[in-house]
């Protein structure tokens, strides 16, 4: 059984900048990202999400959590949603849908199964502090300008003198959207776990 850690992070709640961490148990492959602005809940449930897409396979995966938010919207409330035509009990909106129908798509789409636990954070756990460490320094490379690295910051037209519009934003992914995820590239090779907890 594959185990992830997971959590998300954001400076100031709501509207702050965002990241998340996922961080296997066996091996220390990690990932994280982030975005400019966003929820505590929004960086949570971007954390599960891309956790499951980066473990595909039939081998069960278990996805570890402190946000008691993300864990019951992946396993106890998601299915009565979507039962519901994607509405709550109530018959309201499903906060953060995009995110929550791509978690149930990315849950579908694994040959294996998908379970999710919550964890107490702040309680000594390596795995569930290390994910917390990683999604809070995404979180202020996100608040200090340098999220995004893996985004195009300079347009082709402007790097070849071009005539893009001056002043023109960069644009990038935020975490609210579902895109294609790269695979993890050299994080995918692990570290030594050592190097992660020091």
């Amino acid at each position: 059984m594959i185990i992830v850690s997971t959590d998300g992070s954001c400076l100031d709640d709501p509207g702050g900048a965002i990241g998340w961490a996922w961080i296997a148990h066996e091996g220390g492959r990690f990932d994280s990202g982030g975005a400019a602005s966003g929820t505590g809940q929004v960086a949570d449930l971007t954390a599960l999400l891309r956790a499951i897409e980066a473990h595909p396979g039939p081998e069960p995966l278990l996805v570890e959590s402190d946000s008691q938010y993300a864990i019951r919207c992946a396993s106890e409330w998601l299915e009565d949603w979507k039962r519901q035509g994607w509405r709550t009990a109530a018959g309201g909106d499903v906060q953060h849908l995009d995110l929550v129908q791509a978690i149930d798509r990315a849950i579908e789409g694994r040959e294996g199964p998908v379970r999710f636990r919550w964890v107490r954070g702040h309680v000594g756990d390596p795995f569930n502090e290390r994910a917390e460490q990683l999604a809070g320094l995404a979180a202020q490379d996100w608040g200090a300008g340098r999220g995004g690295m893996d985004e195009l910051l300079v347009s082709p037209a402007d790097a070849d003198g071009g005539t893009a519009p001056s002043g023109q934003a960069p644009t990038s992914a935020g975490a609210g959207s579902v895109r294609p995820r790269e695979t993890v590239g050299a994080r995918e090779r692990g570290w030594e776990l050592g190097t992660l907890f020091d």
